[in-house]
């Protein structure tokens, strides 16, 4: 594999005239299109097919579950793997996932047994393409470029959300939610040809043969363990996805079951949340340092808003508070994938980032279980508001704490151990 980019290809020129990063950005960024239509269209399928915030929730329980069980070997993979490869297939499954959906409507085939069946397989396939995109990055910009990359990430993902809900609004009316979800199908089509176009590599050359797969999982969590401020950050950061993870089931149930507006409005709502999400990744970019304050305050303004926006029936307030939330949400989200990143090195950078996918998500299908009886039992507005008073309440006492361990030296770089000739897989 040819030298990293990190000096010589990446740094020190603008980002928005980097090929390879245009690229990468454009297939994320019209894949985030198609996880804005689904994320609206879904919902809305299956409170159509089923009238149950229940089925709501199982159904992002089967989703999120491979996360979970998976996660970790799928960061081993990235560490150990072409890491565009695993990307590009992941996408090519997806999309012939996601497709059998809008397949199953067109031939008048039962569609909710189709979307009980790909729930799974989709979920394992995302989690094996985070693996390696959530790791690919700082090799493919440079360290150096990492916070403004996350941005502009961030702001292309955002923009899809714009466009996105808005359109499966009008798809959803026209087309119905099953045929939305072909353009979601479509857009891991595209991502997967941005892939292929791409030159740069996508991870730092590699001296040595790999370890063993048990022995690298091991090392990425003793490095976790040993460092103090990561593994409290990746803490932090699962309690509070714990508690969010349900948000945008209970949004579509608040909005369509509480107050009775329609899919227009609830795309013009995620609409609205996307453009916040634009200015808080702004923001993010002009941040100097990614520190804990900065994250925990942004998931405060997020949560607040969020508070807010259960107890009002009004759409002028609704738009205005969801455009805090979508920003106080993305600025955090984004200090602190930039924190993570920097915080560990680049070969231990996919096991890293899986296992900080995993500890976020691996109650998730908890959550959203909890979050489907919940609306069952009460109202969108009730869960919405434990959610936002639950994450108020973590970042709080998270920021004291984590401002204590910024200010402890960093400990020192680990030293990696490397398989003997035998251990080598030939």
């Amino acid at each position: 594999m040819s030298t990293p980019p990190s000096t010589a290809t990446a740094v020190g020129h603008n980002l928005l005239r980097d090929r390879d990063f245009l690229l990468f950005a454009g297939g994320q960024g019209a894949s985030a299109l198609g996880d804005a239509l689904s994320k609206t269209a879904l919902p809305l399928l299956v409170l159509a097919l089923t009238g149950s915030g229940l089925h709501m929730g199982v159904i992002a329980m089967l989703s999120a579950l491979p996360m979970m069980l998976i996660g970790v070997p799928a960061g081993a993979w990235a560490d150990r793997l072409d890491r565009r490869r695993m990307m590009l297939w992941s996408d090519v499954g997806r999309a012939l996932l996601v497709g059998a959906v809008p397949l199953a409507a067109w031939l008048d085939l039962p569609v909710l047994p189709v979307l009980y069946a790909v729930a799974v397989p989709v979920g394992v396939l995302y989690a094996v393409f985070e693996a390696a995109c959530l790791s690919c990055v700082p090799s493919l910009v440079g360290r150096e470029r990492l916070g403004e990359a996350n941005s502009l990430l961030s702001i292309g993902n955002a923009l899809g959300y714009i466009a996105g809900p808005a359109l499966a609004g009008v798809l959803v009316t026209g087309i119905g939610g099953a045929g939305t979800l072909a353009v979601d199908a479509l857009t891991f089509a595209v991502s997967a040809v941005s892939l292929m176009l791409i030159r740069r590599p996508m991870q730092s050359a590699r001296e040595q043969a790999p370890a063993p797969m048990r022995r690298q999982v091991l090392e990425g969590f003793r490095f976790i363990a040993g460092h103090r401020l990561l593994r409290a950050a990746l803490l932090y950061w699962a309690a509070v996805t714990f508690f969010t993870s349900p948000v945008v089931i209970c949004a579509t149930y608040f909005i369509r079951e509480d107050l009775g507006w329609s899919p227009g409005v609830l795309g013009s709502i995620i609409a609205v949340y996307a453009v916040g999400a634009i200015a808080g990744a702004v923001l993010a970019s002009r941040m100097k340092a990614a520190t804990v304050a900065v994250m925990c305050a942004g998931t405060v303004l997020g949560s607040v808003a969020l508070l807010v926006l259960s107890g009002t029936a009004s759409l002028p307030l609704a738009l205005g508070v969801v455009f805090l939330a979508g920003g106080g949400e993305s600025l955090s989200a984004i200090v602190y994938s930039t924190l993570r990143a920097r915080l560990t090195p680049d070969e231990l950078l996919g096991r890293v980032t899986t296992t900080a996918q995993v500890a976020a998500f691996s109650l998730k299908p908890l959550s959203v279980l909890a979050a489907g009886i919940a609306l069952e039992a009460t109202s969108g507005s009730v869960t919405l508001a434990v959610i936002a008073v639950s994450s108020i309440a973590i970042s709080l006492v998270f920021a004291g704490y984590g401002r204590r361990l910024s200010a402890a030296p960093a400990p020192a770089a680990p030293t990696l151990v490397r398989p003997t000739p035998e251990e080598v897989t030939p």
